[in-house]
């Protein structure tokens, strides 16, 4: 009797040719088909049982085979960096690898892939950061690297590509790449991201982020999807002798009488009104609460007045006015100022003449406005999220932080964009907040990260 064959089929494993009575291991019947079905995600375990119980079988699901990467860039790892890899290593092959921006995370992957040799898909947020691993790619192994995205489909042994396009296609990619990388994985748990391993057959997995934990707790679900956290390092940990060493200045400012008026009487209003409806930031409530502003004139008066409060806060008169002083005394530095809203930031751009990045700044803009403030034509730039992740941009050395979240990931981030080492470099982060308001629980929360101590 032949042996069963074992195939790869729209991002599922598929049996084919099962005779005996029982079920075989870890499959489950397909009824549209009559054909015994697994999860893509489950290959490694599922050749795992199937040889423990001695079930001979033709693995034809992977399309992927061995590469001869040898790395052409010599270096030498740091120690955070050859514990995470060997770490990494002793999980057999899979998880994440915790360590903060600007330490080198994309050296540990680079080191990886030319120890598995094997197809590799590499999967990052943005576009920007999918260009700055095709060049990295490139330039370690010297090999023609594949691009998924921002307008190119070319699929090669080695292959970049983005979340939003890895989630497109792996379902017909999903065994052609034997090794998975994704950096900044905190986003994988998005329920459509997480469709990304779960229909890829590839038994090597490598997670890389600064900020693993999630506020809604999904990052619990990436030990199925890619393995356990393997190691980590704090900022604190690296401060100093493999990060810039940095220094964070809380500064509190008073709002003026007009200003302080008019936040109480929003405040009054708001808090009213989110008190009797029991209102909360997360969950379904919050939901049902901005569904309701759109027809209910109470609900909407309170979301207004919540906005209000917000655009007090965050361009606060003497926020600006602390900004002129720190921008006059790092003339020379290069600094990038970060607030909540896109409104703020072009009150800036506009007040200042600095530069701003947005959510609407066009890719080529962008990049210009990049380019120009690495290179030291710009020295400033003014932005709201977009710059939290996702950028490299060795030169920062000052951050200003005007407004904000209560999530100390989002905080982490903003700092990481400054502590990338560079010679005679000493950071600086700026955190204003209005004294008497929101703001101090704000911050307070914020700073729960051991970096802010």
């Amino acid at each position: 009797m032949p042996a069963p064959s074992l195939h790869f089929h729209d991002g599922t494993l598929v049996l084919k040719g099962w005779n005996e009575p029982s079920r075989p291991p870890g499959f489950t019947a397909d009824s549209r088909t009559g054909e015994w079905r697994a999860m893509a995600l489950d290959y490694r375990r599922l050749k795992t049982v199937l040889h423990k119980q001695g079930v001979s079988f033709h693995d034809q699901a992977p399309a992927y085979h061995d590469l001869n990467l040898l790395l052409k860039l010599d270096y030498e790892l740091y120690p955070h960096q050859r514990e995470g890899l060997d770490a990494w290593t002793e999980t057999g092959n899979l998880g994440s690898v915790v360590l903060p921006t600007g330490s080198g995370k994309s050296l540990v992957a680079l080191r990886a892939m030319a120890l598995i040799k094997t197809h590799t898909l590499i999967v990052l947020p943005t576009l920007d950061l999918m260009h700055q691993w095709y060049s990295r790619v490139t330039d370690a192994f010297e090999i023609e690297v594949g691009i998924l995205g921002g307008g190119y489909h070319e699929i090669r042994p080695v292959t970049v590509t983005t979340y939003d396009s890895a989630y497109r296609h792996m379902d017909r990619y999903g065994n052609r790449f034997g090794f998975l990388i994704f950096d900044e994985i905190h986003h994988l748990p998005a329920p459509s991201y997480a469709q990304i391993p779960e229909l890829s057959l590839a038994p090597f997995r490598l997670g890389l982020t600064a900020t693993y934990k999630r506020q809604d707790a999904r990052h619990l679900a990436l030990t199925r999807l890619i393995g356990p956290v393997v190691y980590e390092k704090r900022i604190s940990d690296l401060k100093g002798e493999h990060l810039s060493d940095y220094e964070v200045n809380r500064l509190v400012i008073p709002l003026t009488p007009e200003e302080e008026k008019e936040y109480a009487d929003c405040h009054s209003t708001y808090k009213q009104y989110v008190s009797e409806k029991g209102v909360r930031f997360y969950g379904n409530r919050w939901s049902d609460f901005i569904r309701e502003s759109a027809f209910n004139p109470e609900a909407r008066q309170a979301l207004l007045a919540r906005k209000r409060m917000r655009q007090i806060l965050f361009g606060a008169g003497k926020k600006m006015e602390v900004l002129e002083s720190i921008i006059k005394l790092h003339m020379n530095d290069r600094i990038i100022i970060f607030t909540q809203d896109n409104d703020l930031v072009y009150r800036i751009s506009t007040s200042f003449l600095i530069p701003a990045i947005t959510h609407q700044t066009d890719t080529k803009e962008r990049k210009a406005f990049l380019d120009a403030f690495r290179s030291g034509v710009f020295r400033m730039l003014v932005t709201s999220k977009v710059l939290n992740e996702g950028v490299d941009i060795p030169a920062a050395n000052i951050a200003v932080i005007l407004g904000g979240s209560a999530n100390p990931v989002e905080h982490i981030q903003r700092l990481g964009r400054i502590l990338r080492k560079k010679s005679g470099k000493r950071a600086v982060l700026y955190e204003i907040i209005a004294g008497g308001t929101q703001e101090t629980n704000i911050s307070y929360r914020r700073r729960s990260s051991d970096a802010y101590r």
